[in-house]
């Protein structure tokens, strides 16, 4: 499995979480990852980076709201704010991965998956977080 197609995966599993409560969010998180056929080693990353980007989720919006003039966090686009949450945890606490790989990776997230103006607003706000 290749980063972009883990990153992908961290992202559906995030995007899913803002629709369930924790327990119910673990049995989708489950399924999902059961429908994937993931090597053990590849569950294994994705479960510790989710874990990990789950506990710094209030701090990481904090950013997120602290740079997105005009934008409460509850009104942003739930796709593009699982990718802006996805990206800058990998660009603050993850040491393993460029900033700027970070901010690539999401922009062609967003492209995929959020709103025709989608990639140029999480473009945007990661350029806001990390010029700070």
């Amino acid at each position: 499995m290749t980063r972009h197609e883990m990153r992908e995966c961290i992202f559906c599993l995030l995007f899913q979480n803002e629709f369930y409560k924790a327990e119910e969010f673990e049995e989708q998180r489950d399924n999902f990852l059961k429908e994937k056929s993931l090597s053990e080693k590849n569950e294994e990353e994705i479960l510790d980076k989710l874990k990990g980007l789950i506990e710094k989720l209030p701090a990481i919006d904090e950013k997120i709201a602290a740079n997105a003039k005009g934008w409460q966090i509850d009104r942003i686009a739930k796709a593009e704010l699982a990718i802006l949450r996805l990206a800058l945890y990998e660009a603050l606490y993850d040491d393993t991965i460029p900033v700027g790989v970070a901010i690539n990776e999401a922009v062609e997230l967003a492209k995929q998956y959020g709103d025709e103006n989608g990639a140029s607003f999480v473009n945007g706000i990661l350029g806001k977080v990390v010029n700070e």
